[in-house]
């Protein structure tokens, strides 16, 4: 595929990414009372989880660092519209002080999706770094040997 189609994918892949998480992020487990911490985020972390394997799959594919953050950025750029959202029919819960007190466990699986975009991305880009340095490696201590056995 040429690099322009892949960024381009890589773009609409970060916004669909950016739309399910944002639906997921509010899926959590009560592990207490609701006006506790006592929260399992489950759906934020899957949302990033996902976020994730696709950036790594556009790092690797393309061999670059580009493809994964632009595919994070369109991802953070929709969780932003989402959580900056005005009106009643708000898609995450914001934080203030009377969310905060209130839903603390809706509030910190906001955040974690929000906060958690840019967080993978940057993740993503050095996992992708670390993984074409290694292939790198792995090819070149395989030609050298081709080179010293005829």
């Amino acid at each position: 595929m040429p690099r322009a189609g892949l960024l381009g994918a890589c773009a609409a892949i970060g916004v669909i990414l950016g739309i399910i998480g944002t639906a997921l992020h509010g899926n959590i487990w009560m592990l207490g009372e609701v006006g506790t911490l006592a929260v399992v985020p489950w759906g934020a972390a899957l949302g990033l989880a996902l976020l994730l394997a696709a950036q790594l799959w556009a790092g690797t594919t393309a061999r670059a660092m580009l493809e994964p953050m632009v595919m994070g950025i369109a991802a953070f750029t929709v969780a932003t519209a989402a959580y900056i959202w005005p009106g009643p029919d708000q898609l995450m819960v914001p934080y203030n002080e009377l969310t905060w007190e209130s839903l603390p466990g809706p509030v910190l699986a906001s955040l974690i999706w929000w906060g958690g975009t840019a967080v993978i991305t940057f993740a993503a880009m050095l996992l992708t770094q670390g993984i074409l340095a290694k292939d790198d490696l792995a090819r070149r201590r395989a030609e050298a040997s081709l080179d010293h056995h005829p």
